[in-house]
């Protein structure tokens, strides 16, 4: 069956392996679950759903009382960024627009691309996107820039505001649920900030036409093929038994850092 939906998790896959795109979204095969993951993403959920009923002005106090490492964390990114997340805000520009879980949707040939903001703020000059991430490991500032979140996200925001592409920047705010055994400095919140450029808008577009392109013609020709297994991401891919690229299970210990549209977020 084909696509229609376009999200940045597609587009991560067809690049990486269309064979996994394939196994992941048109066959929907179940693949193994790391427990250890799992149990970061209900953390994760978790603070997803306080962070969105702070927005909305509903009660969180009750769901912080029933875990304390939860509010531990939710009261180290209002002391991270006040302007942002304190009880009154101290923004300097009056919000045209600011929503949780903020939905948006634009039509690209014979597919819609869609994007859902943790956090959206607008204003008559600016946009910024906010996404929370609540794993440790921090990619590096380029590796996020040309992640297909980053990108994905403020194209389509360009698209549907009548902002500039330079007037619009997208920030990752990572707060990790508290660990025993690491320094509590370890713990503390912190972001990355990625501006956005009418240069990046056209990158990004060209790339937008080359991979949609490319996804017509495998599914006009019902072929998703493998990628080569000396690309060496087989190993750690949960279908490498499907795809005979492996002789047992991949090691969750040998994971790398997953892709951040991948871990501890709310699905789509």
């Amino acid at each position: 069956m084909p696509l229609v939906t376009l999200t940045q998790g597609h587009l991560k896959l067809l690049e990486l392996c269309p064979r996994r795109l394939q196994y992941s979204y048109l066959d929907q095969l179940a693949a193994p679950e790391d427990p250890d993951r799992l149990e970061r993403q209900r953390w994760g959920t978790r603070f997803h759903l306080v962070m969105q009923q702070r927005e909305l002005g509903l009660p969180v106090e009750t769901l912080l009382a029933q875990n304390p490492d939860l509010a531990t964390a939710i009261h180290a990114l209002e002391e991270q960024s006040p302007e942002w997340f304190g009880p009154q805000g101290d923004s300097t520009e009056t919000e045209s627009l600011r929503q949780s879980e903020h939905r948006r949707s634009l039509a690209w040939g014979a597919y819609e691309l869609t994007v859902v903001y943790d956090l959206l703020s607008l204003t008559p000059h600016s946009g910024q996107v906010i996404d929370w991430k609540t794993y440790r490991q921090r990619p590096k500032k380029a590796q996020l820039s040309q992640d297909w979140q980053t990108r994905l996200y403020l194209y389509v925001l360009a698209e549907t505001t009548d902002l500039d592409p330079a007037q619009l920047s997208m920030t990752y705010w990572f707060v990790p649920p508290p660990s025993e055994d690491k320094p509590k400095a370890a713990d503390r919140p912190g972001s990355v900030t990625i501006p956005y450029s009418p240069h990046k808008h056209r990158t990004t577009a060209r790339d937008l036409r080359r991979l949609t392109h490319y996804l017509d013609e495998l599914l006009a020709a019902q072929e998703f093929p493998k990628i080569d297994a000396a690309q060496g991401h087989c190993q750690r891919c949960p279908f490498a038994l499907r795809c005979q690229r492996a002789d047992a299970p991949p090691d969750p210990g040998l994971a790398p850092i997953p892709a951040i549209d991948t871990i501890d977020e709310i699905p789509v």
